[in-house]
């Protein structure tokens, strides 16, 4: 029996002998995780903002050639000193400042006096004295530039101001 040789077959038959099965191919490895949901970023909060409020006012009053903290300033340092702790990073000025009766000098130490016992005050309730700055203004800085009892008890009085702003990261 002979055989004619069809080259049609031959092609088919060496094709189908040449290839490989092919090996299924595993889908590239890919997670689809579902897409996280993030959070505008906080706005930048300037934590002094009460602070600077409490301080916006004199912080304390005294009597003439006082350096006794009255009730009410008590109350405010202990709203200060509250403000204070919570914000660990900021610093604080206190100024003490004299009515325009006595010497230069005698109102410097008056005035030093003044703001060290608001200072002594606000460490006794757990402020870190390193958050707290004094300095005396004796005379120089008058709230009230009149040359009565009105205006000479609003000159004797402690005022405080922040020197340095609250950190956003704690």
């Amino acid at each position: 029996m002979h055989f004619k040789y069809c080259p049609l077959a031959l092609v088919v038959v060496a094709a189908c002998a040449h290839e490989q099965p092919k090996a299924e191919s595993a889908p590239p490895f890919v997670i689809h995780a579902p897409p996280v949901a993030t959070a505008p970023p906080a706005p930048v909060r300037d934590d002094s903002a009460d602070l600077r409020r409490l301080l916006s006012e004199p912080l304390a009053h005294f009597a003439f050639d006082r350096a006794d903290l009255t009730e009410g300033a008590e109350q405010k340092l202990q709203e200060v000193a509250t403000a204070l702790r919570a914000q660990p990073g900021t610093r604080i000025q206190i100024a003490g400042n004299c009515d325009e009766l006595g010497t230069e000098e005698y109102n410097l130490q008056l005035g030093s006096r003044r703001a060290e016992v608001a200072k002594r005050y606000l460490v006794a309730l757990g402020v870190n004295a390193d958050q707290i700055e004094t300095i005396s203004y004796g005379k120089e800085r008058p709230a009230d530039p009149e040359h009565n009892q009105v205006a000479w008890a609003a000159n004797r009085r402690d005022e405080g101001q922040v020197l340095l702003p609250a950190t956003a990261a704690r």
